[in-house]
């Protein structure tokens, strides 16, 4: 014998067929978006800031071990008008052999990052210099940095001294998604 349980509607009005018509072509449509805005990160256009190649960001570490230096300014306010991610930076030059632990940050103000404002880090151990082998971009997964936003860096190495590294960086426009995944409040370290 057949469940009672639940209650099946055998007929719709034509009024709730195209409404979730409409819902079926509206979420279609999203999906296509996403889509689009994954195409558009695959074959985007990056940009090298600065666009001068005789200049650089220049970053220091502290004078103690593995402890960070100042952050440096590395594209001021008002440069990038749209929504961008920094993908990744370059290490031009370094002021001596040793490993080098870069963190990038944003902020919406001209002021160094806030809590939560990291774009993402990378570390690198150089043994020549000056850098017998140019380093190719370090990627990096920054995520969604509002228009006009100011971009950091800060350095620590191993060695003590007050190391420093000349970097440019890499950005993209970035495109919203349907369902953007929130910034993860903290790291545990």
């Amino acid at each position: 014998m057949p469940s009672t349980s639940h209650t099946r509607k055998d007929y719709y009005t034509l009024q709730e067929l195209a409404v979730a018509l409409s819902n079926i072509e509206s979420s279609k449509e999203d999906v296509q978006d996403d889509i689009a805005a994954i195409e558009h990160h695959q074959h985007s256009r990056w940009r090298v800031y600065p666009q001068d190649v005789t200049s650089t960001a220049l970053i220091a570490a502290a004078a103690v071990a593995n402890t960070f230096g100042d952050w440096a300014l590395v594209i001021p306010l008002n440069t990038v008008p749209f929504s961008f991610d920094i993908i990744g930076l370059v290490v031009e030059g370094v002021s001596a052999a040793a490993t080098y632990f870069i963190q990038l940050g944003y902020n919406t103000v001209n002021a160094i990052p806030g809590a939560n404002m990291e774009l993402g880090e990378r570390r690198v151990r150089l043994v020549t210099v000056p850098i017998a082998r140019a380093t190719e971009i370090l990627i990096i997964s920054g995520q969604d940095i509002p228009a006009n936003s100011t971009i950091w860096a800060r350095l620590k190495t191993d060695t003590g001294v007050a190391n420093t590294a000349n970097i440019s960086v890499v950005l993209e426009r970035h495109i919203e998604v349907e369902r953007e995944v929130t910034i993860y409040p903290a790291f545990p370290w």
